[in-house]
């Protein structure tokens, strides 16, 4: 599989990977702008100033680097990616990894994590909560993440009175609510947990925030806005006094439920260490208008970047919305890719919010076209297939040629009631993710009498509809 991305900086990245400082340094990159593509430039130009000073100071010991990601595929890419410019030599240590490997690693971890409340509280109990407050187990269950990652467990009363960054408007958690779901889920779940010497995913951040395992003198995060507080304060801890830590990030494109400040984490972000790339540099204005209809009211943060349009200087074909059976969609797709696509130079992604692809495969090989799945693959494939098949979640931070979204039917897009409801906010910046993967062309799909309402929030003037 080819992996698109060519590391030669932009304009606006020239200016920023020529400044090399230590501490901290926050970069928010808008879709589109590159933010991958800076994370390797940031790395290459840190490792040079590095390699500098260590030899000015006959140092003898290897610069150590850490590159986080946050999930395997993009792990898999960057770490392609980056190993083609950078080898291991006794002068550098470059590792790259996803949060969670790194953490199991440097813990020695090699058990099961359990995955929250529902491994260990009964689920009856767990079912009987969310009927007595008439919220969603989804909902309960990404609440709880996200209180989790966001306090140390000491401090996780907090969560009565704290503000709810990144949880979106509804439902509304009152102080009685949130008290309620302490005592009756969050609280009965830590005390099993000890009691049974059980882990789940944020155990690990919490106990890499508190001990120390390494000293890095480079560390790049990437996709920042998808980490937790406690995974943050967990990198802050494996640092040498002297050090150069950048984090990346665009919080209009969070997808997970998480959210913290800089301030709540004791880390200071001023105009001196800190920087935005605006440009869209990957779509063509049609892509990234089409992608950006999705985002129409949903604010943003100062962590979060909108696209401007006014340096998007690419033209090319409108976006395509495909209305009908998923088979004709599939149908549609199969004869794009045949007519219009070069699979010897060009890459290809089907995305799926679920990763359902059984019913795509057999038509797929059906057409005798080679693809390869991608998602939760913690190496880039290296075959000659240049169609691959991804959830959204794991085409984060990944580009294509030509992108197909297809079977946006509701069952697979499931929400709750309201324009604020943050399930929604969440389904409506993944896909205007997925969107954003397309260098070239992108075509949606949906069954007109099954469709996921996200599909209303795409503005009508920015694509072109086909019946199939």
């Amino acid at each position: 599989m080819r992996a698109l991305i060519d590391v030669g900086p932009t304009p606006e990245q020239l200016s920023l990977i020529s400044r090399i400082q230590m501490g901290v340094e926050v970069i928010r990159g808008a879709a589109g702008s590159g933010k991958t593509t800076t994370a390797l430039l940031k790395l290459r130009s840190s490792i040079g100033a590095f390699l500098n000073r260590k030899r000015r100071q006959k140092r003898t010991t290897p610069i150590n680097i850490l590159l986080l990601t946050y999930n395997r595929t993009l792990s898999g890419y960057v770490s392609e990616l980056a190993h083609k410019q950078f080898t291991n030599t006794p002068e550098i240590n470059l590792e790259v990894s996803t949060f969670s490997k790194w953490a199991k690693n440097s813990l020695g971890i090699n058990g099961n994590i359990i995955d929250g409340p529902e491994d260990l509280i009964s689920r009856a109990e767990f079912l009987n909560f969310c009927s007595n407050t008439n919220l969603s187990a989804d909902f309960v269950r990404e609440e709880v993440d996200y209180l989790m990652g966001k306090y140390l467990p000491r401090e996780i009363a907090h969560y009565l009175t704290a503000r709810r960054d990144g949880r979106g408007g509804t439902p509304r958690m009152a102080q009685n609510m949130r008290e309620k779901l302490l005592n009756e889920i969050v609280y009965p779940y830590m005390q099993k947990k000890y009691a049974n010497a059980k882990f789940d995913w944020n155990d690990l951040a919490v106990a890499m925030a508190e001990r120390k395992f390494h000293a890095y003198d480079i560390v790049i995060v990437d996709e920042s806005q998808d980490f937790s507080g406690n995974q943050i304060r967990a990198v802050m801890n494996q640092l040498l006094d002297d050090h150069s830590v950048t984090f990346i990030l665009d919080t209009a494109q969070r997808i997970y439920a998480r959210g913290f400040t800089w301030a709540e984490l004791g880390i200071s972000v001023r105009p001196e260490n800190s920087f935005r790339l605006s440009a869209n540099y990957r779509n063509t204005k049609q892509i990234a208008r089409f992608a950006t209809s999705l985002l129409k009211g949903i604010g943003t943060d100062d962590d979060g970047t909108l696209p401007d349009f006014s340096a998007t200087t690419r033209e090319g074909q409108i976006p395509i919305v495909l209305k009908g059976s998923f088979g004709n969609q599939v149908k549609y797709a199969i004869n794009f890719i045949k007519s219009k696509i070069d699979l010897s130079s060009e890459s290809v992604a089907f995305l799926h919010p679920l990763g359902w692809f059984k019913a795509l495969e057999i038509l797929l090989n059906d057409a005798d076209l080679q693809y390869i799945t991608i998602t939760r693959a913690s190496d880039w494939p290296i075959g000659s297939e240049n169609i691959a098949l991804s959830t959204l979640h794991s085409a984060k931070g990944l580009e294509f040629d030509h992108v197909f979204i297809l079977g946006l039917n509701a069952e697979v897009m499931p929400h709750g009631d309201g324009n604020e409801d943050e399930k929604l906010l969440t389904l409506r910046r993944l896909l205007a993710m997925g969107i954003g993967r397309a260098k070239s062309t992108i075509i949606l799909g949906y069954k007109p009498e099954d469709a996921s309402t996200v599909i209303e929030y795409l503005d009508p003037e920015t694509f072109m509809d086909i019946a199939v």
